[in-house]
């Protein structure tokens, strides 16, 4: 199961906090050796706290400590503090930040509001007599805006016309068809808007229904075209239903 976010404030109890304590250092000086053999860098930690008696250092070699802290020391003073942070410093950038998000979503907001002020509006929803100057400049700036976007748009559909239009497929000849462009073309009628009318291309007979149908035979399967239908179509009506004349 994973571990909840922790809650960064000061633990009140002395027990909970003297065991968070031992728990996070060890953690801190296993995660500074992962950090130095991983990367090759040279690291150091003191660690002072009213839990313990006197400081513990690591690395625990007294010698590789020193030769990191004398390292250290040699830096120049904006060196040295350029990356220097306590827990004063820390809660401060936490601040700035928080502030910086705040801000942001305080004009997020702010323009869903005009907008939404916008639609209404338009809609015949709210009147512009009940609005604030303030309101009002923060409307027509997003009116302003969103008529430049409008206007963008249309640019861009005004440029993109002509070369859909170039586009355009030509007229095509259609097989087995009169009424063809070369024909109408050679007849001087206007190619643009014609409609083609099929006629027979020779790939079946002309007279093939009339002969299938004079001589009884089948178009659909089962159902002879010639006796499915009764010569006289009233006689095998029933009385009922004969429409009485005179």
């Amino acid at each position: 199961m994973p571990r909840g976010k922790v809650k960064l404030a000061f633990i009140e109890d002395n027990k909970a906090r003297k065991n968070s304590f031992m728990k996070r250092k060890e953690c801190l000086k296993n995660k500074l050796k992962e950090l130095s053999t991983l990367c090759g860098i040279e690291a150091c930690a003191i660690i002072y706290s009213s839990y313990e008696p006197g400081l513990e250092v690591w690395p625990e070699d007294n010698t590789a400590f020193q030769n990191v802290l004398n390292a250290f020391l040699t830096k120049s003073p904006m060196e040295i503090h350029k990356f220097m942070s306590n827990q004063n410093s820390y809660i401060k950038e936490r601040i700035s930040k928080v502030k910086g998000q705040i801000k942001k979503q305080i004009v997020a907001n702010q323009d869903l509001v005009m907008a939404n002020l916008m639609s209404d509006c338009l809609s015949g929803k709210a009147s512009l007599s009940g609005l604030n100057s303030k309101d009002l400049n923060n409307l027509g700036s997003l009116a302003g805006h969103k008529l430049s976007e409008i206007e963008d748009r249309i640019k861009v559909l005004k440029s993109d016309a002509p070369a859909a239009q170039s586009q355009l497929p030509d007229p095509k000849e259609v097989v087995g068809c009169r009424n063809t462009a070369s024909h109408m073309a050679a007849e001087g009628t206007n190619v643009d808007c014609y409609v083609p009318v099929m006629e027979n291309t020779g790939w079946y007979p002309p007279d093939w229904t009339s002969d299938h149908v004079g001589h009884g035979l089948d178009l659909v399967p089962g159902i002879n075209m010639m006796n499915s239908f009764p010569v006289d179509p009233i006689a095998s009506w029933s009385d009922a239903y004969i429409p009485k004349t005179g």
